[in-house]
């Protein structure tokens, strides 16, 4: 009778220790401290990014990024004013023309989640999509899509930027854009970045999708499935998708990151945002305002830049290493 109790308990606690693949994954990435500081600080880039949207919903235009700080009634100078503790709005000190450089950077960081996500997910539309017919299809359809992936991986990936960019800019896709309802909410030159980033930056992971599903649909359960009758598409969705998603997100973290590189080099370039500050249009700025001395508001940039771009690329190692079922202990 007591080796009885004792094998159920026994069995019990070992019932409660056993954990989905979530939870799985949510312990091993709190184990990597870094992981977790870096998310934490992602937050709070994002979180910056929520409270300028909200600024700009409630203040409404002209925004507090466009006036410079006399003109919003505090004293100080029109031009370039260092970084000062007299009042918030110069903490990180102002540009040439007086404009506060901490409400910009904030702005800027608004564009900069704007870009990364709409962009990023644009691309993993697009990405996923192609890869799971070509794979689960295969015939004429992997054939079109490898045709069309290897086409542009062909072409350099900044040229085809640029070329894309000045294609949407000026051509009759811009127009019909300023018809559309959101565009007072969405720039064209934000629409244009991610546009951009979205049909280039897919390949890269339609070749990973593609490739993972010609594996899964030799495995016994989908022929299983097949043989039940269930709809092909049906199985596509339920069955083979899931075992591809781990994919989709590692590659979205990295998307978001190029996304944000991008917004820069083509702002930098004079074919990106052009309604709104953004983190390219102050590294633009500092070209001539370096030669003045005002280097203030090009180390802002760079930093949230740098901060940004590194934090989601930590958090995205830890995450693969986290989804990974074979890296657990």
């Amino acid at each position: 009778m007591g080796l009885t109790v004792d094998y159920t308990r026994a069995v019990n606690a070992t019932a409660h220790t056993v954990r989905s693949p979530t939870q799985e994954a949510w312990r091993r990435f709190r184990k990597d401290r870094g992981a977790v500081f870096f998310a934490v600080l992602f937050g709070v880039f994002a979180l910056m990014a929520v409270v300028a949207q909200v600024v700009e919903l409630v203040d409404g235009p002209p925004f507090g990024y466009e006036l410079t700080l006399k003109e919003q009634g505090l004293p100080f100078e029109e031009g370039a004013v260092p970084p000062s503790s007299q009042h918030w709005l110069a903490w990180a000190g102002t540009t040439s023309q007086g404009k506060s450089v901490l409400l910009r950077a904030f702005h800027g960081t608004k564009v900069a989640f704007v870009v990364g996500l709409c962009g990023a997910g644009l691309s993993a539309v697009i990405g996923t999509t192609l890869g799971l017919l070509a794979g689960f299809f295969g015939r004429w359809v992997d054939e079109v899509v490898v045709y069309v992936y290897s086409t542009i991986a062909s072409i350099p990936y900044l040229l085809l930027m640029l070329a894309l960019a000045f294609i949407v800019r000026q051509g009759p896709i811009a127009e019909m854009y300023r018809g559309l309802f959101f565009s007072d909410y969405l720039s064209l030159g934000l629409f244009n970045i991610v546009l951009v980033v979205g049909a280039t930056s897919w390949v890269t992971l339609c070749r990973l999708v593609r490739a993972e599903v010609l594996k899964v649909r030799n495995l016994d359960y989908i022929a299983a499935a097949t043989a039940l009758g269930v709809p092909r598409l049906r199985i596509l969705w339920r069955h083979v998708l899931p075992n591809v998603t781990h994919l989709v997100l590692i590659n979205f973290s990295l998307t978001f990151v190029t996304a944000i590189k991008s917004e820069v080099i083509l702002t930098f370039l004079g074919v990106g945002v052009d309604r709104e500050p953004s983190w390219g249009q102050m590294i633009a700025a500092a070209k001539s305002e370096l030669m003045q001395g005002v280097w203030w508001p090009l180390l802002v940039s760079g930093l949230l830049l740098f901060g940004l771009t590194l934090s989601v690329n930590l958090v995205a190692d830890a995450l693969r290493d986290a989804l990974d079922p074979r890296l657990r202990v």
